[in-house]
């Protein structure tokens, strides 16, 4: 509730610490006895509906009720039956949107602000998604790529470090087996 300072005299003119005090003692007009008036009106209201409604009824016949309950069970029916085709239409719309690659609560909120019209909202989510999905293939690059350590060489060839290693397995073999081989091996290496 706002109060209304036009109703205390000279408040433009307080201290902050007068002013303070003002809205301290302020009293509140009472509309207790209003609302409670209103209160009272709404359940006579109330009540006086409910009456005619039940002298409506007495007044039918056994035939005009029937009729009145299937009429009233057909309306459920239907308000039912239109409550399941749009759960149907959204959730129809939410297995569409994670075969899209759509994170799984983006896709049930895109479904259904779809299913409701709201196309500010699908477009709004589509914005997310395209984001996410930058960011996912950014990330899976960088994952996939090998950090670059300026001796892998270029067309497909081995690393320098895996060369390293066959030619020490070879050198082993061959320190090992006879000196001639050792020093054919050896010879293709030096420079």
């Amino acid at each position: 509730m706002v109060i209304n300072t036009a109703g205390i005299e000279g408040y433009a003119d307080m201290t902050p610490e007068q002013k303070v005090a003002a809205l301290e003692a302020f009293e509140y007009d009472d509309n207790s006895a209003e609302l409670e008036r209103l209160k009272n009106a709404n359940s006579k209201a109330n009540s006086e509906a409910a009456e005619w409604k039940r002298k409506h009824n007495a007044l039918l016949s056994d035939e005009e009720k029937k009729k009145a309950e299937a009429d009233e069970n057909n309306k459920k029916i239907l308000e039912e039956l239109e409550s399941l085709r749009k759960d149907k239409t959204i959730s129809d719309y939410t297995a569409r949107y994670i075969a899209m690659g759509y994170d799984k609560d983006l896709a049930a909120d895109t479904a259904k602000a779809m299913a409701e019209g709201n196309m500010a909202k699908v477009f709004e989510n589509g914005e997310k998604h395209r984001t996410a999905l930058e960011k996912k293939i950014k990330e899976d690059l960088m994952n996939g790529t090998k950090k670059p350590d300026g001796n892998s060489g270029a067309g497909g060839e081995k690393d320098k470090e895996d060369l390293a290693i066959e030619k020490a397995k070879e050198l082993a073999k061959a320190k090992f087996g006879n000196d001639k081989q050792y020093d054919e091996i050896m010879s293709k290496y030096r420079r």
